[in-house]
């Protein structure tokens, strides 16, 4: 196997619900990158003193098993950090304050528990993927890149009391901490491995054949789009129809320059909501990079084309495909090759998705997420 000394992967899942209404695949990603041996995910020592019996205690309680997936046991404080992760990703969707309202909690609470079991078995991927693999999930290299990593963000705080405080403000645990990041770790040495064995057509080594592929192929799209948003309180219907509006004033339009001239004008308006919408560029990307929605209707498209609306999770985008520019591909090759790299590992990875399913236990089960803190 070949490990590099830190993951060099593009992250791949993002926070689908901050401002920024950007249509890739979700996945969270934890800060830092370090990594840890799967075999000491329950009941190994963090490292940390423990000052008292109700800190022993607290630890306990964070590592008990909430759920198992492909044979590995979720702790308590995996399924916090989740679940707290996208409580705070509603509430900026939402508005501040959904969660201590009853009736508003209600309201939001199937969106958040879906939104738990869809993402707490990322992890568990990726450990599947070693495993199949035959990628070794504990070694003294790691377990010191785990101890530097760690000693870096510890050292990066003026105290431990900081340190401490934005553990905490991030409900985070040092054992968790060691884990998840542990396996952005492991996930680069898929990536490595994968390199090493040719799965990625397309690398560093032949990267001027990638620049003709990515605008000659027709395996890469470029568009750009229009986000209209489901806000708290807004009729989806009345969101749905003005994207249908936007679509059928675009559509009638006959000339390319035409239509992008337009959309331009929409993107730039109060009217969409993605404020990271690239008004020149627009987005480049192949197959298993975006959601399966949005990638759809763009590789259904010819170039000049507009789509219908495309219902996604939160809102309704309006997509216009546009032709490829060489000069762009040119100057930003290394990131697209990257990005297409990130989209082969996805796609590999998803074989052993089905695999991996977060089974509750009895404890697990008792848990209201809605009310977790």
């Amino acid at each position: 196997m070949s490990t590099a000394s830190t993951p060099a992967t593009p992250s791949k899942k993002q926070n689908p619900y901050k401002k920024s209404v950007n249509p890739k695949k979700r996945r969270i990603t934890v800060i830092v990158t370090i990594s840890l041996a799967v075999a000491v995910l329950v009941g190994a020592v963090i490292g940390v003193t423990v000052a008292n019996w109700d800190e022993y205690r607290q630890l306990a309680a964070d590592r008990e098993t909430v759920a198992t997936c492909y044979g590995y046991e979720i702790p308590y404080e995996e399924l916090r950090f989740v679940t707290l992760f996208y409580k705070d990703a509603l509430e900026d969707k939402y508005g501040a304050g959904i969660w201590e309202d009853p009736a508003k909690a209600e309201e939001h609470r199937a969106e958040l528990e879906e939104l738990v079991k869809e993402n707490l078995n990322e992890n568990y991927v990726v450990l599947a993927t070693c495993k199949n693999l035959g990628i070794p999930t504990e070694s003294k290299d790691m377990d010191k890149y785990v101890d530097d990593q760690m000693k870096e963000l510890r050292d990066s705080f003026a105290s431990k009391k900081e340190y401490r405080k934005w553990m905490d403000e991030h409900w985070m645990t040092e054992h968790y901490m060691r884990f998840s990041i542990g396996v952005s770790f492991l996930e680069s040495a898929i990536y490595y491995t994968l390199l090493d064995n040719n799965l990625y057509q397309y690398t560093q080594d032949n990267i001027a054949d990638f620049r003709h592929y990515v605008e000659f192929s027709g395996e890469y799209v470029r568009v750009i789009h229009v986000f209209i948003e489901n806000a708290e309180g807004e009729d989806p219907a009345d969101n749905l129809a003005q994207a249908q509006k936007i679509s059928d004033e675009l559509c009638a339009l006959a000339g390319y320059e035409e239509r992008r001239a337009l959309m331009s004008e929409y993107i730039g308006s109060a009217v969409n909501d993605d404020l990271y919408a690239v008004t020149g560029d627009g987005y480049y990307f192949t197959h298993g990079e975006m959601d399966e929605d949005y990638e759809e209707a763009a590789f259904g498209l010819e170039i000049g084309e507009v789509s219908k609306p495309v219902v996604c999770k939160g809102g309704n985008y309006v997509l216009m495909r546009l032709t490829p520019e060489e000069e762009y591909i040119r100057k930003n090759a290394q990131t697209l090759l990257n990005y297409y790299h990130s989209a082969a590992l996805s796609i590999y990875e998803d074989q052993f998705r089905p695999d991996c399913v977060v089974q509750f236990n009895e404890y697990g089960k008792s848990i209201d997420l809605v009310a977790l803190q």
